[in-house]
């Protein structure tokens, strides 16, 4: 018998997430599982209660979207602690790229049993460090994307919004923040060199995609030991109206004023003569401002009965 924590969101999948958290611990349960209920009411509290805990547990598992994954990573990353993940949420990028079932509970329950008994992926995580990093989790960890550019201003706004939800949300935030839209000013250091622009988009991938599915780095792994900086040049409004179409199919890369530089550690500061830089944003996650050092750290989260694509 295992002992398991959990962590459930009775906001996810539209409201449907309390169901389905019910119906996750029940299925644990009745596979003879003793189960910590880690769940405080907010995410602050249940990392506290995770992270006192997690000492005495044999895997931790969360229910629900990208939002619980990333506070999942908070208290496994680095550890030996196994993650768990019954993704039941209106965005699932962090299962859709582990290769887990979404929105199928019984089968992410089996496929938690077979990492219990030993299927187990141990996956790359993104490190993000600065003085501004959002407690109670710093150094902060990511799966999937870290925004600091207009993508980050679009996640800060779909944030704020309670309908539409899942990905939806995102065009109408795409629809409000593009209007409001000035070039960036970033100070970049890659892998010791060093260079300022101005820009519009300005991330850091771990896996292909974020945001409910967009792909903003299709070659980027969460096994390679490496992080892609993906920065444009600065873009009228009518050029990421145009281009931001492309995120559904990974086209953007294409497009001559997108680069991709694979690193292992970034550092994102503001510049001069651009707009200052929005508050950074991981997993669809509040990180904090800049600057911000952004590493990969291999091989820092263990995933029951995860396959990576």
């Amino acid at each position: 018998m295992s002992k398991v924590g959990v962590m459930t969101n009775p906001t996810s999948g539209s409201g449907r997430g309390r169901a389905w958290g019910t119906e996750a611990l029940t299925l644990l349960a009745a596979r003879g599982h003793q189960i910590l209920d880690l769940n405080r009411g907010s995410w602050a509290g249940s990392y506290e209660a995770a992270m006192k805990a997690r000492r005495s547990l044999d895997a931790l598992v969360v229910v629900g979207g990208d939002g619980m994954v990333h506070l999942g990573i908070q208290v496994c990353a680095d550890r030996k602690l196994p993650l768990g993940i019954v993704a039941a949420g209106s965005g699932n990028d962090a299962a859709m790229t582990l290769n887990l079932p979404v929105h199928d509970i019984p089968e992410a329950v089996a496929r938690i049993e077979e990492g219990l008994a030993g299927e187990v992926a141990s996956i790359d995580l993104g490190k993000i460090s600065g003085g501004r990093v959002e407690r109670p989790a710093a150094p902060r960890y990511f799966i999937a994307v870290l925004s600091a550019g207009i993508d980050a201003a679009i996640a800060s706004y779909a944030r704020q919004i309670t309908f539409p939800r899942g990905p939806l949300k995102y065009k109408v935030a795409t629809v409000r923040e593009v209007p409001r839209y000035k070039p960036y000013a970033v100070a970049l250091t890659v892998d010791g060199e060093k260079w300022t622009q101005l820009c519009t988009l300005v991330a850091v991938a771990n896996s292909p995609v974020f945001g409910g599915g967009l792909t903003i780095s299709p070659e980027s792994k969460v096994d390679d030991g490496m992080l892609e900086l993906v920065v444009t040049e600065p873009l009228k409004r009518l050029e990421i109206g145009r281009l931001f179409p492309k995120l559904y199919d990974g086209s953007i890369l294409h497009e001559p004023k997108v680069r991709v530089v694979r690193a292992k550690k970034i550092t994102i500061a503001q510049g001069e003569g651009g707009a200052t830089l929005p508050p950074a944003f991981a997993d669809g996650e509040l990180v904090g401002g800049e600057p911000l050092t952004i590493e990969v750290a291999p091989h820092a989260l263990r995933v029951l009965g995860a396959r990576p694509k």
